[in-house]
């Protein structure tokens, strides 16, 4: 663990986690006081900053070892998830918003599942050293299309819209749920074969009467 630990990139992890508490701590001495919006605020931050959680300076030399993808993943993502949490939940705790608190928890977890599910995207589009650039900005982009969607089918509310469950705690769940999926699905071995994309090849070679073998012939002269 430690070799992941030292690529980590804590600083902007920590000044993320600094940077949502004096977000919410001028929304609670503001002659308006503290609102809905400083804690999304806070929880955008240190998302922001934990979309370059799987960035691997190293990704380049251990390409060609047989460890899977998702272990060296899941380590980082152990290691960067307890400061995370517990930046957030001081951050909640100060914040005084007792009422809206669960909701603000599924929200931070939605949220990060949808960075580390956006990273992993990254590390396949641009690069494993990358990650964060693309998962960043994507983020960013997600949550700002999201406010202009209509309330009822609004994905990614950063406020809670109602005090119902769905629109409380739902969206963020299935955002969570959807999250895990995509980011263990792209974690996939690149070189691994696709299930599916196997049984087609295997339909196919059934409807033409054709084995893989001989859809590639070999060429005249070389002995079988």
């Amino acid at each position: 663990m430690w070799p992941s630990a030292r690529t980590v990139r804590w600083l902007p992890m920590l000044a993320s986690g600094a940077l949502g508490l004096l977000v919410v701590y001028t929304g609670l001495h503001s002659k308006e006081g503290i609102g809905v919006v400083q804690l999304p605020v806070a929880a955008v931050l240190l998302s922001l900053s934990a979309a370059f959680v799987l960035d691997d300076p190293a990704a380049q030399t251990t390409a060609g070892t047989p460890t899977p993808i998702l272990l060296p993943r899941g380590v980082r993502i152990a290691l960067t998830l307890p400061p995370l949490i517990a930046m957030w939940a001081v951050i909640v705790a100060y914040s005084g918003l007792a009422q809206i608190d669960g909701a603000m928890w599924m929200e931070f977890a939605g949220m990060l599942a949808l960075t580390m599910a956006l990273a992993a995207i990254g590390a396949r589009v641009v690069g494993y050293e990358r990650a964060g650039m693309f998962a960043s900005p994507t983020l960013m982009f997600l949550l700002v299309a999201s406010r202009f969607v209509s309330d009822r089918w609004r994905p990614f509310p950063l406020d809670p819209i109602s005090s119902t469950w769905f629109d409380a705690y739902g969206r963020w769940l299935i955002a969570l749920a959807a999250s895990l999926i995509v980011f263990l699905v792209v974690s996939r071995e690149p070189a691994r074969a696709n299930p599916a994309r196997r049984l087609f090849v295997r339909a196919l070679g059934r409807t033409t009467g054709v084995s893989a073998p001989e859809r590639h012939p070999k060429p005249e002269g070389v002995s079988r």
